[in-house]
């Protein structure tokens, strides 16, 4: 069997920059060799995969060659993909060389790609965009998003800027370019300048029925992916509720639609030393989720694509759970709990899927127990709080023990960089989705949870629950 999650042989995927066209998906990511010890992105350009059902992965090779040594484009980095109006395919990236200054800083630079079709882009050397340095910094000027803006019958281009002379932690800002012909852009005023950032990575910005989203990724207030909604793409932009994509383990994520439905593209960080404590670091493994609009207020959930649900097939053969702590009727199937207590199922190793459902009758906590010990003393526990409307993971031990009793970190609860919104219940229906050191949940079709565990396999899962009752009404476990 093949794998759900993609990972190049040798290197790591980096931020993505999807296309659509004619029934394929065009997977472009930066492709990461590490080649130098504790250090990323370096040596990194486009590779490209395709791909029609987001499970089946094609590799294509290297996508946009990068310069030589002295050129601006020794590294490509984020961008975006487009066709314009008589066929030709342009493909605008960020161009990196620290060697390069300006002022004593690395610049970052904008350069393209031209060709007939997605698969043969070539690097057209004589166009160098540069920031202006009068209404926006030269140092962070990256992530190019170029789109036609109907309305104004010309090009717009997005990028991740910094204002002139602005504070270095909430300078931050979207600029804005416009062209008529590609070739020749005009600075204008920031397309979004929210004074809360240090920057704004991959910035995507698109229409989905009568709402207009603005993507943006950021690492100060939360290392996350956020959205803002409005009713045109001039703005002004709102927030929603719950304005974000995914956890902290999945960045600078973008969007690409067929025309029907909408995909959330990124990447699930590796941890350091390949170990749950470790800290995270940059790229990792691509993955996907489907974006499905609430049309009333035109907040946007997330739910797991049709092709991971029915990847794993083979259903393992059901039996009454182990009851640690804890009673359930047979028949009702209704667990109940005077203190901590969990219904469990043996699971695989670490390739596999779960499909459940339970309604919370009662209960002073309860949550998801996975590849626990058989007396809970190890493993993860999604936490699922009603009270403050957040779950988030946690984990036994949650560091390395100390040389007293007390170094357990009892004072840390839950992974806080995991924290997803808790959908309303009380019947909650999770899917469960672990390969390799990859684990994602789904919540009730309209959260995504996304994060690594290295260090616990195989064991257990089940429904734990601390002086309560519930019904699990379904619990199927398939390889």
């Amino acid at each position: 069997m093949g794998k759900i999650f993609y990972k190049p042989e040798n290197a790591w995927v980096g931020d993505l920059i999807p296309y659509y066209e004619n029934g394929i998906y065009y997977a472009f990511y930066l492709h990461d060799p590490r080649c130098r010890k504790d250090e990323f992105a370096e040596d990194t350009t486009w590779h490209l995969v395709t791909t029609k059902d987001f499970v089946k992965l094609d590799y294509q090779g290297e996508a946009i060659h990068p310069g030589g040594k002295d050129q601006p484009d020794k590294n490509a980095y984020t961008g975006s993909v487009i066709r314009d109006q008589d066929g030709t395919c342009y493909a605008f990236f960020t161009a990196y060389n620290e060697d390069i200054k300006y002022a004593g800083k690395s610049v970052q630079t904008v350069m393209r790609a031209v060709g007939k079709d997605p698969l043969h882009l070539e690097t057209d050397r004589d166009f160098l965009f540069k920031a202006d340095d009068e209404i926006y910094e030269s140092f962070d000027w990256r992530d190019p998003y170029v789109f036609f803006h109907e309305k104004e019958q010309c090009w717009w281009m997005l990028l991740a800027a910094r204002r002139k002379n602005a504070g270095e932690l909430r300078g931050g800002c979207i600029a804005l370019c416009k062209s008529a012909d590609l070739k020749n852009w005009s600075y204008e005023q920031p397309f979004f300048e929210p004074h809360m950032y240090v920057t704004m990575e991959c910035p995507e910005v698109f229409q989905m029925g009568d709402y207009w989203y603005l993507v943006f990724s950021t690492f100060n207030d939360r290392f996350v992916t956020h959205y803002r909604i409005a009713d045109c793409p001039e703005g002004p932009w709102r927030i929603p509720a719950d304005d974000v994509f995914d956890t902290r383990a999945n960045y600078a994520i973008k969007t690409v639609s067929d025309g029907k439905k909408r995909f959330a593209c990124g990447w699930v960080a590796s941890k350091r030393e390949n170990r749950d404590f470790g800290a995270w670091e940059w790229g990792g493994t691509m993955i996907f989720h489907e974006v499905v609009q609430n049309p009333v207020d035109g907040t946007l959930q997330m739910k797991e694509i049709d092709a991971y649900g029915t990847f794993y097939s083979q259903q393992m053969k059901k039996e009454f759970p182990a009851l640690w702590n804890c009673r359930m009727q047979k028949e009702e199937s209704v667990l109940e709990t005077d203190m901590l207590g969990a219904a469990l199922y043996e699971i695989p190793q670490d390739a596999f899927s779960i499909d459940m459902e339970f309604e919370i009758l009662k209960a002073h906590e309860f949550g998801i127990a996975l590849h626990v010990s058989d007396g809970l003393e190890t493993g993860y526990f999604l936490k699922m709080n009603e009270k403050t409307g957040q779950m988030a993971w946690d984990q036994w031990p949650r560091s390395v023990p100390g040389k007293y009793q007390w170094q357990i970190k009892g004072d840390i609860p839950y992974q806080i960089e995991t924290s997803r919104r808790l959908p309303e219940g009380p019947v909650y229906h999770v899917q469960i989705l672990r390969e390799d050191d990859i684990c994602v949940v789904y919540v009730n079709d309209e959260v995504a949870l996304s994060t690594r565990m290295y260090d616990h396999k195989g064991g257990k899962a089940g429904l734990y629950l601390v002086q309560g009752a519930a019904k699990l009404t379904k619990f199927e476990i398939y390889y």
